[in-house]
């Protein structure tokens, strides 16, 4: 797991470092010559080379004088644009400011109409907006209009790329598009987190010897394919099926019989020994003639599942190990009293999903109460039985956190978080999902999967996947970082075969064994 940090934690570690004694003038030194490394080998050499160096007021435009100024001493052609009067330039980025004119770079400053840039740049570095940022450039602002330059240019971005939220990832308005952003010691949130991870290209950590030891805990962490390889379990030769874990899919209507389907899919292809889908009549007719291998009970007469569901199939459920809810279940008074029944008085390891999300809008109790039951307070830590897994996409974590869509995506990550401490392991969905527990709030956040995923079912899928992980025996925040990892590369390997826009959710479940067997022999790439 790689550490994200929030701006907040870096610059605290920051003025640690230099209260210890290392200057800022040091730091912001070595910074600006990891930028001006990071432009050569995007540049391919020197011999030849142009850089454009575009700097803001603060300490990124700092680290981009230093860049500059070294550029400049490896026979790089330099010009550097500042977005602000020179003359207001203080503490450290004065000095290097002061050190870049010596070496013979002078900044121009920006003015639209009066400068245009040179034709023939091989490379451009964005130190405009440092991680602080938390603005909006607005079209056709002075900065837009430098930033449209940059999008004709490979661009280094110092720490983050400029018109980027360093703290949640929100693109407010214009940004930058960088091909390598510069991390200095830490990668921060703002450029793991979509949209500005799609910003950030790829994302290079350099130490330029700040203190983090007095940093208490990573703000999240980014989840890596080795992390994901060690904890996907290995069948033993004497395995057989209910050892492989049997999950029970508690889905479906009449008007919504694929939904179910998908989730049963997906959990038997993730490795799951025995799946039951417990289901109206009309969805149970419809899985026996598509998937053979599925063991089916009929959990209603009626064409939706409500409460009595739970007494037909109690004997199943003191079998089974895990239990997946919602896909197709549709909503209405039935089904909220079926799911009300279900978090209340079934102690399986349990994934909720689609409809029954729906019906936990306003119910924090209920998910609060599973929750206690998983942290007993007796001193014999967490139990799997009382596991909660939510998956929602933006639309049902606003529904959970009583708050709109936009004020979700806005910050994924405080959503995320503010749900999962209701008692839960929150599954966030989308480019990049997001999972954290409610036992330590720490969030993981997910860089596998991409817009092939945007199309109906593979929510489904998923739910599945994790479902198969719990009855294994995967502990809560593993079976959900395990499943929503592989899901993200079966979504990426389907892609390759059908195309991004031909994906189909069944697709997806079908790569599910073929991207755990590239994650064993670590053959997957991460955005």
């Amino acid at each position: 797991m790689k550490p994200l940090l929030t701006p907040e934690q870096m610059a605290r570690a920051d003025k640690a470092t230099i209260d210890a004694g290392t200057t800022a003038e040091v730091l912001m030194d070595r910074a600006g010559r990891a930028v001006a490394r990071a432009a050569i080998r995007l540049m391919g050499g020197r011999y030849g080379k142009r850089a454009l160096v575009v700097c803001g007021k603060g300490n990124n435009g700092g680290d981009g004088f230093v860049a500059a100024r070294v550029l400049r001493a490896e026979g790089v052609g330099v010009d550097c644009v500042v977005m602000f009067d020179p003359a207001e330039a203080g503490g450290a980025a004065a000095h290097h400011l002061d050190l870049m004119r010596r070496a013979g770079v002078h900044p121009d400053r920006f003015e639209l109409g009066k400068w245009e840039p040179r034709y023939g740049y091989d490379v451009a570095v964005d130190a405009i907006f440092g991680t602080g940022f938390q603005g909006t450039v607005e079209e056709g602002s002075d900065i837009a209009h430098v930033f449209e330059i940059l999008d004709y240019l490979p661009v280094v971005a110092a720490d983050i790329p400029s018109g980027v939220d360093g703290t949640t990832g929100a693109v407010r308005g214009e940004a930058v598009r960088a091909d390598v952003t510069v991390a200095m010691q830490a990668q921060k949130t703002g450029t793991a987190l979509a949209p500005g991870s799609d910003r950030a290209g790829h994302v290079e950590v350099v130490d330029i010897g700040v203190d983090l030891s007095d940093v208490t805990a990573a703000s999240a962490s980014l989840v890596e394919a080795s992390d994901v390889a060690r904890w996907l379990p290995h069948r033993e030769p004497s395995a057989h099926k209910k050892s492989a874990g049997w999950v029970v899919v508690l889905a479906g209507s009449e008007a919504m019989r694929g939904a179910a389907l998908l989730t049963c899919r997906g959990a038997m292809r993730m490795g799951a020994g025995y799946v039951t889908l417990a289901t109206t009549p009309s969805v149970r007719d419809a899985a026996t003639s598509v998937l053979p291998e599925l063991l089916c009970e009929r959990a209603s007469d009626e064409d939706v599942l409500g409460p009595e569901a739970l007494d037909r199939i109690g004997d199943l459920l003191d079998r089974a190990d895990a239990l997946a809810i919602g896909p197709g279940l549709g909503r209405g008074e039935a089904q909220s009293r079926l799911i009300e029944r279900v978090m209340r008085e079934v102690d399986l390891p349990l994934v909720v999903d689609a409809d029954a999300l729906n019906a936990l809008e306003g119910r924090s109790d209920l998910i609060g109460e599973r929750g206690r039951r998983r942290y007993p307070g007796d001193g014999r830590g967490a139990s799997l039985a009382g596991v909660t897994v939510l998956t929602p996409h933006p639309a049902e974590l606003a529904r959970l956190l009583g708050t709109t869509s936009q004020e979700v995506v806005g910050d994924r990550l405080s959503a995320a978080v503010a749900a999962a401490r209701m008692g839960a392991v929150v599954v966030a969905k989308g480019h990049r999902s997001i999972v954290v527990d409610h036992g330590d709030a720490e969030a993981s956040i997910v860089p596998v999967g991409g817009p092939e995923l945007a199309t109906a079912g593979t929510g489904d899928v998923l739910t599945g996947a994790i479902a198969a992980r719990l009855a294994a025996g995967t502990w809560g925040t593993g079976a959900a970082l395990v499943a929503t990892y592989v899901h993200g590369v079966a979504g990426e390997l389907a892609a390759g075969t059908h195309g991004g826009e031909g994906v189909l959710a069944g697709d997806v479940a079908e790569a599910l064994p073929v991207a755990v067997e590239r994650l064993r022999a670590g053959l997957t790439s991460e955005r």
